[in-house]
């Protein structure tokens, strides 16, 4: 049934998905062309349009679907979704893997569009190697030089589950418990108020992660990484921040990712209500 669920999430934002893809190629190659003149404030103007716009691929196919979950849930077509002989629960499993995975794509094709302007936006901005992938190449092997593997993996994995994948969780629990009694009273203005609501929430929680686990990544004897104290009060004080990476947020960041899956899986088996 899952299956089932995901080819109609794809039928259905398909066409929503190639727009913002289509825009983002328009503008970063015309913004990569731009980058390449090297005119005054012209080739500024581009190598930003690009920037900006491989920046704001993935926030921008999240947030155009959770717009649709809203609307496909519980707004104009919600009443199709929720007639469907299909447990709540399972629907929004459905849902949020589509996002997850749409995301993914996302990510893949900042890559690619990194690529394809690398060449005329490097050029504008005078950097030496125009060929992305030596650039890429050099970069990586910078990296291992100063990261060890298994961390640099480990690393990748927690940026994105609780970097960029934990975005959609808290987009839907906003939607699903602004669209209940009596916020859904306000209409899209409910998940706007309950996203406002989980976004102070999840800063208080994750300052309370930093103060329980005083502990960061930073740079040890010899210049490699490792563990490191991290006081984050007095950071705040401090004219000379340390350049760590707390701890304290993973835990703090996947407790909140956790609570809020489970109040929108229990909004979807007993509370839905249309607006």
């Amino acid at each position: 049934m899952t299956a089932t669920l995901l080819k109609h999430e794809w039928l259905r934002t398909r066409s929503m998905l190639a727009a913002i893809a289509g825009v983002a190629v328009v503008l970063v190659v015309l913004g990569s062309v731009l980058a390449a003149t090297r005119w005054p404030l012209i080739s500024t103007i581009g190598a930003y349009a690009v920037i900006v716009t491989i920046a704001a691929l993935v926030p921008a196919v999240q947030l155009a679907l959770a717009a649709d979950y809203w609307r496909s849930s519980y707004g104009r077509t919600g009443y199709f979704t929720q007639t469907l002989p299909v447990p709540g629960p399972t629907i929004f499993r459905a849902k949020l893997l589509w996002v997850w995975t749409a995301t993914l794509g996302a990510i893949v094709g900042v890559l690619i569009l990194g690529a394809l302007a690398w060449p005329g936006t490097a050029r504008g901005m005078g950097y030496p190697e125009l060929n992305p992938f030596v650039a890429f190449a050099d970069f990586w092997s910078g990296l291992l030089e100063t990261v060890p593997v298994w961390q640099l993996i480990v690393g990748l994995i927690l940026a994105l589950a609780l970097g960029v994948l934990i975005w959609p969780v808290q987009y839907y629990f906003a939607v699903s418990i602004g669209s209940e009694e009596p916020l859904n009273r306000l209409g899209a203005g409910g998940p706007v108020l309950m996203w406002l609501a989980v976004y102070v929430g999840a800063q208080l929680v994750t300052l309370v992660g930093l103060l329980v686990v005083p502990l960061g990544i930073g740079a040890v004897d010899g210049g490699a990484l490792g563990i490191v104290s991290y006081a984050p009060l007095s950071e705040l004080t401090s004219s000379n921040p340390q350049d760590v990476m707390p701890l304290g947020i993973i835990p703090a960041l996947a407790l909140v990712a956790a609570a809020l899956l489970w109040r929108t899986v229990r909004s979807w088996r007993s509370k839905v209500s249309l607006v």
